[in-house]
């Protein structure tokens, strides 16, 4: 039977800290660790094509700030020790009143989305290297709905409860074929229609 390891989701208010992460390869390098597990500088790096010594230096950023921590690894030495994230998930969310930590948050977002952009890029280069089953799983769907804001968030709380027992950080015996997922839900008002 599967065990899911417990949640330890952080929210993240303090604009230095959001600061701290508002930078491209850090914003990567803890998205990675969310993804992949712990994992040394050189596995971030080959992983994220850059240096040992620039991601080094960043993941000494992040757990500086937190954001990181260094894993357990009995008889490994320092340097090459592998980092984890410090918490299952984490919200960007500055106070409504701090106004330098809501344009770091928008920076974030902007770094966010350019992710996305390229995460769909190099799927797209990649995807006929795929299996036909995972080929023929893969959807990119899009909805226009018709919503109150109260029933947007109960469609996003329930989207979030079903898929929560399948993020890679709480999964803990996962079935040996599976592998990293991206899935990116955005909902938001339709400015055009507003």
């Amino acid at each position: 039977m599967e065990r899911n390891e417990p949640e330890r989701r952080v929210r993240v208010q303090d604009a230095t800290t959001l600061r701290a992460l508002a930078h491209p390869l850090r914003l990567r390098l803890l998205r990675y660790l969310l993804a992949a597990g712990p994992r040394t500088a050189a596995q971030c790096a080959e992983a994220l094509d850059d240096t040992g010594a620039n991601c080094s230096y960043h993941l000494r950023q992040l757990a500086r700030h937190g954001l990181i921590e260094r894993a357990d690894a009995d008889g490994t030495n320092r340097r090459d020790r592998p980092w984890r994230a410090a918490a299952t998930g984490f919200e960007f969310l500055p106070a409504a009143d701090d106004a330098e930590g809501q344009q770091i948050a928008d920076a974030l977002t902007a770094l966010g989305f350019d992710e996305v952009f390229r995460s769909l890029q190099r799927y797209q280069q990649q995807q006929h290297k795929l299996a036909d089953a995972w080929r023929e799983s893969v959807t990119f769907h899009s909805y226009t709905l018709s919503l109150t804001p109260e029933e947007l968030r109960h469609l996003t709380l329930t989207l979030d409860a079903v898929i929560r027992p399948y993020l890679r950080p709480l999964r803990t015996a996962s079935p040996s074929d599976a592998r990293p997922v991206s899935l990116h839900l955005q909902a938001y008002p339709t400015p055009e229609f507003t």
